[in-house]
């Protein structure tokens, strides 16, 4: 597990989403990135759990009041974060933190584990659709269907238009216009 330290110069926003805290019994960690924020340009990654706020220990704070030290902050946030796996970027400068701070807040096989999980269920690139969607898919037996071509859906459309404009629809629709009028007491 690679403990490191980011500091993230001006004003909010910081380009990044927290998730968890002491209320959720859940550690603090980056749920999202903006793609070109502050936080992806210094290397945070998707996952990285937060360690502390402004050189204090994140490991007792409640979801709001992480947010807040973050507000708080200012012009200037300094994150002391940790990865179980490092991901392929361009390469950080770790500085390390306290020896409090690298104290994992939960063993490093369960984070593991949590992490191969949700990576299942992550889109695949190039198709789309996540592990859960291609389960379903085979679940249901629609794992082979196509979309129905133009042509198809064409022919569809014009039937449907044809069955609105048609004698039985107009005397369905106005038979029941007629009794919902009657029902709500404004036909009698």
């Amino acid at each position: 597990m690679d403990s490191f330290k980011v500091v993230l110069e001006g004003p909010a926003p910081w380009g990044f989403r927290l998730q968890g805290g002491k209320d959720f019994n859940v550690p603090l960690s980056i749920s999202r990135l903006t793609p070109g924020g502050k936080a992806a340009q210094a290397g945070v990654a998707v996952g990285d759990w937060v360690l502390s706020i402004d050189g204090e220990s994140a490991g007792n704070l409640t979801h709001i009041e992480a947010q807040n030290k973050i507000r708080a902050c200012g012009e200037r946030l300094s994150l002391g974060l940790s990865r179980a796996q490092p991901v392929q970027s361009k390469p950080q400068k770790v500085q390390t933190p306290d020896k409090q701070l690298l104290r994992p807040l939960v063993p490093d096989a369960s984070k593991q584990r949590l992490t191969e999980n949700t990576e299942d269920w992550r889109p695949r690139p190039g198709t789309g659709q996540s592990r859960s969607f291609r389960i379903l898919a085979h679940l249901t037996g629609t794992e082979f269907m196509q979309d129905p071509d133009e042509e198809y859906m064409k022919k569809s459309r014009e039937k449907y238009v044809l069955e609105l404009q048609s004698p039985r629809y107009t005397r369905l629709r106005d038979w029941h216009h007629q009794r919902s009028a009657h029902a709500l007491n404004v036909q009698s």
